[in-house]
């Protein structure tokens, strides 16, 4: 409060500071030439300048995406490096091609339109936009850009290739064929930063880029909101088989769960053990600990043309290879028994369906102490918490980097229930499986244990289950906080879209805790 008090003295000399920085710089001439009106400034500049115009263009020859503002008489007015004759050249970093007939007058004198000239006879300045020239639509972090772009002319080139030479100027091409919108590399980052951190949609973003652009009439601006979205999801595709090194090696291509991060602390032969771990620890230290649960926030309406969607990362992330799901999904049996516990939620509920959902929620398995989503272990509910959907997160999570691994912890709410017949389930879907020698060993956690009858505590406690640890068998719950605030976003997306989304804040938050184990 004291911060307060103190700029409450000073507000008015604030306030005058800004007021003075709203008037002509200069006195109205330009701080380079020195000869010309400086009727122009930049607001992402830093510090108080003047340009005339040939100057201010010369000054931002590499600055294509600062706000300029022109003198009027009585106010700054926002203009644009296009009105100003501003022409960003593709395919040559920036300079003009040698085969463009624009080349042999990069400068020249204009004599049409508005006459920057009339003062200051003689004065060169950038070329006017021509024919040879596109307007191109450039979003940016900063806002919504048109530029008039003068494409490579060179033997070999084509319209074709056009989308190449963008991304080569770091603009990713809205389409591929003829592109006349484009995003900058640093606005498709700072959308999914926000997307991951802040859970802000594709539409919230691009509404906050037109209002930087024009907040008086933000409709003005021209809507790029569908472009954004598929841009988005091709960015996402591309940065993953980058960061996951499959960009230098193109003959191997990723497998089932190859684009997604686990934990760094739990046991996995083969990535964090030494070879002769059998010898040195006892099984119940290297003990799998998985937590299973369900979310029915998470939902996804059905698609009026799924037959149109196109995957980019089918299994490759958290989310199982949907053909193969919908296999074992067509060959398991549910069988409705009677609960010898309590009256759950989950099992009463099991066959429950809606119609207007392809979806009605996701069940997802991660490591009870750490709370890192296993890959390839994120299921879909057609209808509720049924025992065939969650069998097929479990065991692929059993079969997750479980080499010689004979033992696993699976703590789930109703696991009273899951367990009784679950190795006759595995024995009749042909779509699960188990390492040899694999032992289950059944948890309920702690907080949900409460719930149960009361047998149910002496033979599911994780108090009494060795080698279970201080877990308490909930950290899937505080993992699914986060998730329900992108659910009503993901709802309507098309089928793949959805699981690109999941994928990524599911990978987000394993980095997270990656990033933060050692703190």
């Amino acid at each position: 409060n004291n911060f307060i008090e103190d700029y409450l003295n000073f507000r008015q000399l604030y306030l005058d500071i800004i007021l003075e920085s709203e008037s002509i710089i200069n006195g109205g001439t330009c701080e380079s030439c020195q000869s010309t009106e400086g009727f122009f400034r930049c607001l992402t500049c830093s510090g108080e300048h003047g340009w005339c115009r040939t100057c201010v263009l010369k000054a931002h020859q590499s600055l294509p995406f600062h706000k300029l503002q022109q003198w009027n008489g009585k106010f700054f007015k926002d203009t644009s490096f296009s009105e100003l004759g501003y022409i960003w050249y593709m395919g040559h970093g920036g300079q003009p091609c040698p085969s463009s007939q624009e080349a042999m007058h990069d400068w020249e004198d204009v004599h049409e339109g508005v006459d920057w000239t009339e003062n200051n006879p003689g004065v060169n300045i950038f070329t006017e936009p021509t024919s040879t020239t596109t307007p191109l639509i450039i979003i940016h972090s900063t806002g919504v850009f048109i530029h008039n772009v003068q494409w490579c002319h060179c033997p070999g080139s084509s319209v074709h290739q056009q989308h190449l030479h963008l991304l080569k100027a770091q603009l990713f091409p809205a389409s591929t064929s003829r592109p006349r919108t484009a995003f900058t590399f640093d606005v498709l980052d700072h959308f999914l930063i926000d997307a991951l951190e802040c859970k802000t949609s594709a539409m919230s973003f691009f509404q906050k880029l037109r209002r930087l652009t024009n907040n008086a009439f933000p409709d003005s601006v021209p809507d790029r909101y569908r472009e954004l979205m598929r841009a988005s999801r091709q960015w996402r595709d591309l940065m993953n088989w980058k960061r996951f090194g499959f960009g230098h090696d193109t003959e191997v291509n990723p497998g089932t769960g190859d684009l997604a991060l686990f934990c760094a602390a739990c046991p996995q032969p083969g990535i964090n053990m030494p070879v002769d771990w059998q010898d040195h620890y006892e099984s119940w230290l290297v003990m799998q600990r998985y937590v299973v649960d369900g979310n029915f926030t998470t939902q996804h309406m059905n698609m009026k043309q799924p037959h149109l969607d196109v995957t980019l990362s089918d299994g490759l992330g958290y989310m199982v290879t949907d053909a193969d799901y919908q296999a074992h999904l067509s060959s398991a049996k549910e069988t409705k028994e009677r609960s010898s516990c309590s009256n759950h939620r989950a099992v009463n509920a099991a066959n429950t369906n809606q119609s207007n959902l392809r979806a009605t929620g996701v069940a997802a398995t991660a490591c009870a102490r750490h709370g890192c989503f296993v890959p390839h272990t994120v299921v879909d509910f057609q209808k509720g918490e049924r025992h065939m959907n969650v069998d097929y997160s479990i065991c692929n999570a059993i079969n997750y980097h479980s080499d010689n691994i004979e033992t696993s912890l699976i703590i789930y709410d109703i696991g009273c229930q899951w367990c009784i017949h679950f190795k006759d389930r595995i024995n009749n879907s042909p779509g699960l499986s188990l390492p040899e020698k694999s032992q289950i060993l059944t948890g309920v956690g702690k907080f949900h244990l409460s719930a149960h009858k009361l047998p149910c505590f002496a033979r599911f406690s994780l108090n009494f289950i060795e080698g279970a640890g201080q877990v308490d068998g909930e950290i899937m719950e505080t993992l699914w906080a986060p998730f329900n605030k992108i659910s009503p976003t993901a709802r309507s997306m098309s089928q793949y879209h959805r699981q690109e989304i999941l994928d990524d804040h599911m990978r987000d938050s394993n980095w997270k805790k990656m990033v933060g184990i050692g703190e």
